[in-house]
């Protein structure tokens, strides 16, 4: 008999999810999110719009073919998400951009995918 756990569960649903199209896989790139994300990570993105603590994936404001994955650190009362590295030091967010429009942000991130082995 093979048990699995609810983490390996939710992985496999979100792996469907990916395979049959709702869900959008992007590359982490950078250090920004150490030691959430690391660079070489993929992540998982469904099209909801995170809340407060969520990882959110969104336009760049300033380099427009551009993705960010940041952390919503708040919604402002217009709406606007203001974003935030967990490594402020190697990461540009909200601090330098400031809020970020609702149609700027791609979605939520629900799963991290482990970095590719070497022998891939």
């Amino acid at each position: 008999m093979i048990f699995l756990d609810r983490k390996r569960l939710r992985a496999m649903g979100q792996s469907a999810a990916w395979l049959l199209g709702r869900r959008r896989r992007i590359r982490v790139v950078g250090d920004s999110m150490v030691p959430t994300l690391v660079a070489g990570e993929f992540v998982l993105v469904d099209r909801r719009r995170p809340v407060v603590g969520q990882l959110a994936v969104a336009d760049h404001p300033t380099q427009p073919d551009l993705l960010v994955v940041k952390r919503v650190r708040s919604i402002t009362d217009d709406g606007r998400y203001v974003l935030a590295s967990d490594n402020p030091v190697d990461g540009t967010d909200s601090r330098t951009w400031g809020p970020v429009e609702p149609q700027s942000i791609i979605g939520t991130v629900t799963l991290v995918l482990d970095r590719p082995s070497a022998e891939w």
